[in-house]
């Protein structure tokens, strides 16, 4: 029987990862929970933060943590799409496939042109019911606090085709599996 993987795809928001993520989700059958995703179903049901509990993103964070966990329970394979810009969640996420013997995989995608990431953003629609697009301040306040990657990992830069970095994330998840 083939191993579980966990997989992550992380990088600042307007990188790419949302796209390729769900792009390789669909060619190998694998779910993809995304932090976003799960934070705007908490906005739209009105499920604020306690004020002295931990902010909505830690809240994201548990969820795709919890839904992670179920997902490798059953044996089965899961992506997770996220910045992930802590050491902390990144062992967490690590510790978790240790735990279940999963494969522990992470692609970083990356706007290496400014003004191209700048432009992505911009014109970014993603259609999350109950979320806001973000902007350009908002990657450099996440960019403040990201901690750099020191594993193996994947490097996708979003200067490169789409079509390129889905076939890229693909080559390195089937070079790696068992």
């Amino acid at each position: 029987m083939k191993r579980a993987s966990l997989i992550v795809f992380t990088g600042l928001p307007g990188a790419g990862k949302s796209s390729i993520a769900e792009a390789v989700a669909y060619e190998l059958g694998i779910p993809v929970f995304a932090k976003d995703w799960l934070e705007a179903t908490l906005l739209r049901c009105k499920l604020q933060p306690a004020p002295d509990g931990p902010p909505l993103g830690s809240a994201g964070y548990q969820l795709l943590t919890t839904l992670a966990e179920r997902q490798l329970q059953l044996g089965q394979s899961v992506i997770l799409d996220s910045v992930a810009s802590t050491l902390s969640i990144r062992a967490t996420w690590r510790a978790l496939a240790q735990t279940h013997q999963a494969e522990w995989r992470v692609i970083e995608c990356i706007c290496s042109d400014e003004a191209a990431h700048r432009n992505r953003l911009g014109r970014r629609q993603r259609g999350i019911p109950g979320w806001h697009e973000l902007d350009w301040s908002e990657v450099e306040r996440v960019k403040a606090y990201y901690a750099p990657w020191d594993e193996e990992r994947l490097i996708l830069d979003a200067v490169n085709s789409p079509e390129d970095n889905i076939a890229a994330a693909l080559r390195y998840l089937h070079s790696h599996s068992n």
